[in-house]
């Protein structure tokens, strides 16, 4: 199970999806990708989606090694955001994955129409790379600025009361966040917006032909859209379950009063794939 763009698995709902596949007698292994979080890699929350393909498969090595699993039981890929798009990836190239799982999967990013702006932070993201090469440290930008919004002008999915909860999201000073998640850093590397760029994976989704794909979609999803979505999902070559879960937004979805029927879908469908029934 993996998050979304430079998220850790304590946020947004993530531990108690978890929960509730345990409950159900489904094993499941929350990571955070390379360079962020709990999990090694330099430079620190440098995001790149590609690389996350590959952290998916290593995971589903992990898990299948595992003294506590069996080693021959039916193993899948679970993602929400980019974490749901790069698990879509990772299926479609990793045969060991006999289902996925994206919830409001980060299939498209969109960034501002202001060609001028684009222009200035590719220019910054050259500079930086420069930089590196000659041995000197990442550029970092905040994710999230104090009004919510992200400075290299990617819509990131994200509300205004959604964007200031995590941009508050730690606050040692208060017993009730210090545990909401204590492993977010609110900044990226300016490369990360870069490698968003170039981030077009559905031209992936052929080889997901024999690969049972869940797609739980909110009604209100900001990032890519409910109906941009739908698309996605309706060029699925195999079988397929979608849930548009209804007043949910790309935030909240895993949380509050969507948390019951998001996870109730979700374990019925993992069921029925193994219990072969899709």
């Amino acid at each position: 199970m993996s998050p979304g763009f430079n998220a850790v698995k304590e946020l947004v709902g993530l531990p108690t999806t978890a929960l509730a596949f345990q409950t159900a007698g489904i094993t499941a292994l929350l990571f955070d990708p390379r360079g962020v979080g709990r999990s090694e890699g330099e430079p620190r929350n440098d995001i790149n989606p590609f690389r996350e393909v590959d952290d998916i498969s290593d995971a589903i090595t992990f898990l299948a090694s595992h003294p506590a699993v069996d080693g021959r039981a039916s193993l899948g890929v679970w993602g929400m955001s980019l974490g749901g798009a790069t698990a879509m990836c990772a299926a479609a190239l990793d045969p060991r994955a006999r289902f996925v799982v994206a919830v409001c999967p980060a299939v498209e990013y969109q960034y501002t129409q202001d060609r001028a702006k684009l222009r200035g932070v590719l220019s910054k993201a050259a500079k930086d790379r420069e930089s590196r090469i000659k041995g000197n440290d990442a550029f970092y930008v905040p994710m999230l600025s104090s009004k919510g919004e992200n400075p290299a002008g990617f819509n990131l999915g994200t509300d205004r009361e959604a964007a200031m909860r995590m941009v508050q999201a730690l606050d040692l000073e208060d017993d009730l966040r210090q545990s909401l998640g204590p492993n977010h850093v609110n900044r990226t590397t300016l490369a990360s917006y870069r490698n968003l760029l170039m981030w077009q994976p559905r031209h992936m989704w052929q080889y997901l032909d024999s690969t049972p794909v869940l797609m739980v979609v909110g009604e209100q999803d900001q990032l890519v859209g409910r109906d941009k979505l739908v698309e996605h999902f309706d060029s699925l070559p195999g079988p397929k379950r979608l849930h548009i879960q209804p007043q949910a937004g790309h935030m909240d979805i895993l949380e509050g009063p969507s948390q019951a029927s998001v996870n109730e879908v979700q374990v019925a469908f993992v069921k029925d794939v193994l219990g072969g029934r899709l």
